[in-house]
């Protein structure tokens, strides 16, 4: 998984593959990581496809409820011309419970969507409120490998240098592209900039092809702290955008800025 980004020079676009036959449009993904150890160490992530008749998109996304998704509005855009309009609810499926996402394991969940809800102000060019819900079609099972990711309830910027992590199928090579079977993570720790707080952001700030970062593939995934006062993962951010080469750091939307908007469709109980 690797996820970069440099504001001086940031191209807030998300990265875009492509491959013959039924081309793949990926988000970011994870690189100069290593491959979740246990297998289900993040049992709320899930793999998000979004495919029509000619080409396939892959996000990732955190489990709210038993019924709904958290995940990144980009990976919603229309982008021709495999995509020249946005994708219908029918075109997304949600994986939840996997490691090898190319193979079909026993601990996988597959199901299909209702509808996906971006939020109102999302801005597809600069990327703020870039956050969205999935419905599915049927309830999830929850046992170990499947279970409600911890929310961030306060709306406040994480401690500079606070060690997080990130996790996907993203992209472990840019070039040549690899695309890795296993679920991947990332530490990365958190930095501060001189922005307003639409985005938190971490990685690392000096671009270096040995830091561990996301990239193509991963988009929508969690960003997961350790909260200091029980030991629990929490869920503060969803990946949005980074640089192009996937070396340097990473914006990822604060969820519990938008905690509020997301209660507004009943979703059920929120885990904090």
């Amino acid at each position: 998984m690797m996820l970069k980004l440099v504001l001086a020079v940031l191209v807030v676009a998300p990265y875009v593959e492509g491959r013959g036959g039924i081309s793949k449009v990926q988000e970011k993904r994870i690189v100069n990581g290593v491959e979740v150890n246990p297998e289900g160490k993040w049992p709320w992530i899930v793999s998000i496809s979004i495919q029509n008749q000619v080409a396939k998109r892959n996000c990732g996304g955190s489990i709210l409820t038993s019924t709904w998704i958290l995940t990144a509005a980009h990976c919603f855009d229309a982008r021709p011309p495999n995509f020249p309009h946005p994708p219908v609810a029918t075109d997304i499926t949600v994986v939840a419970g996997a490691h090898n996402i190319q193979r079909q394991e026993r601990s996988q969940q597959s199901r299909g969507a209702t509808r996906y809800i971006l939020h109102p102000n999302y801005n597809p060019h600069t990327l703020t409120a870039d956050i969205a819900l999935i419905q599915l079609s049927s309830p999830l099972i929850f046992n170990q490998r499947v279970k409600r990711a911890r929310i961030q309830a306060k709306d406040v910027y994480p401690k500079m240098n606070k060690n997080c992590y990130a996790a996907g199928w993203g992209l472990t090579n840019v070039h040549p592209k690899i695309s890795p079977a296993t679920l991947q993570e990332a530490r990365l720790p958190i930095i501060q900039k001189n922005v307003h707080n639409e985005h938190i952001y971490a990685g690392h700030e000096q671009p270096a092809n040995t830091w561990p970062s996301t990239c193509m593939g991963d988009s929508g995934g969690p960003l997961m702290c350790e909260r200091s006062t029980d030991k629990a993962w929490v869920v503060k951010g969803v990946l949005s955008h980074g640089a192009t080469d996937c070396t340097v750091y990473s914006a990822f939307t604060p969820v519990a800025t938008y905690l509020n908007w997301i209660k507004t469709f009943n979703v059920g109980d929120i885990k904090t």
